[in-house]
């Protein structure tokens, strides 16, 4: 069963850039740690996205494309827990979140 598709290439391809420049802002503008992981969780769903319409549009067999997507995503949910971890040790020892004041890590 083939479903239509209602975006083309360039629409999904837009889209992606799109979610990577606020992604990409706000992990350029932000101050805090959490924010900034989340900005860099954005660009990371913006490439899934491009890879999927890459996949979908040049591949024959289009869960090539899904099965790269799953993988990036399973990377993503431990980048996301090893951030947040970071996160949490940094705020234990300067007792701050803003990445401005974490300027010294010594031991």
């Amino acid at each position: 069963m083939q479903l239509s598709m209602t975006m083309n290439f360039t629409a999904v391809i837009l889209l992606a850039a799109a979610l990577f420049c606020i992604g990409l802002y706000g992990a350029i503008s932000r101050k805090s740690a959490v924010e900034i992981l989340m900005a860099l969780e954005m660009m990371g769903m913006a490439i899934t996205i491009n890879l999927i319409a890459i996949g979908r549009y040049v591949s024959p067999n289009p869960l090539d494309s899904w099965f790269f997507a799953v993988f990036l995503m399973v990377i993503a949910a431990a980048e996301a827990g090893i951030g947040l971890a970071l996160t949490i040790a940094l705020y234990r020892r300067s007792r701050t979140g803003e990445v401005d004041e974490l300027d010294k890590l010594k031991g």
